[in-house]
This record gives C-alpha cells, structure tokens and sequence, in this order.
C-alpha cells in the first residue's frame, strides 16, 4: 500500500516566495520524502524538522530522503539534516539521502558530513538496502 502527503513550506525573502515542498509516500513501512526547492534557515529548515519527528515520533524506522530536486541547501539545512541523523539514531531508526547532486555531495564531504550519513545513488537503491 502506498500513501502520498504533500506540504509546501514557504517564506518571503526579498519579496520572493522561496519554498521546499516535502512529498511524502509510504511503501512496506518504508516512508519516501522527496524534496523539492530549498532547505535553508527559516519556516523550510522548521518544516522539514516538524516533518522528521512527526515520522520518528510515529514509530517510522526507515526514512529515504530524496534530494534530486533540492538547488540549495545552507548551513541550517545541514544542521537539520545532522539533527535527524541523531534522532533517528537514538529510536533506532535510519535515514538514507539519495540523489544527492555533486554540488551537494561535496558539500557534505568538505563538511566531514558524508561519512554519517547512509546514501544511494537512488531511491529504489536506498529501498533495497534497508
């Protein structure tokens, strides 16, 4: 059974709406979140945040976090990502990224971030492996 929830987390800067939408599917207990626009500090790093431990808070143990359509990410958003990393750690849980784009991959390598993370190159990778 497949579910489908879609959010649009939005805030104005420089009188330009700047958003990260988060669709979210579940497939055999595995929740599917593909990410789309920018996670950066404000109501998107929140957003995102709220939706993690709404799903380690429901009891999800397997969490794929797809950044193919992600352009941007800042500081803020890496903390949010370390962040999810530890709590999902402390349930048990695990979150895998996919689809992470060179700009990106290498800003977690010169982060000395891409070691704590689990990462496939794809979604249907990142399913197999759990």
């Amino acid at each position: 059974m497949e579910v489908r929830r879609s959010q649009e987390l939005g805030a104005t800067h420089g009188g330009m709406i700047v958003s990260l939408e988060i669709t979210q599917r579940e497939t055999n207990g595995i929740y599917l979140l593909a990410l789309k626009g920018r996670l950066v500090l404000g109501e998107e790093g929140r957003g995102f945040r709220t939706t993690l431990e709404n799903l380690l808070s429901s009891g999800a143990t397997r969490i794929v976090l797809n950044f193919e359509q992600v352009n941007y990410v800042d500081s803020a958003g890496l903390g949010a990502l370390i962040e999810a990393h530890r709590n999902a750690k402390v349930r048990g849980a695990h979150v895998k990224l996919t689809n992470l784009g060179p700009n990106f991959r290498r800003a977690l390598e010169i982060a000395g971030l891409l070691t704590i993370f689990e990462t496939a190159p794809d979604e249907a990778s990142a399913v197999a492996s759990f």
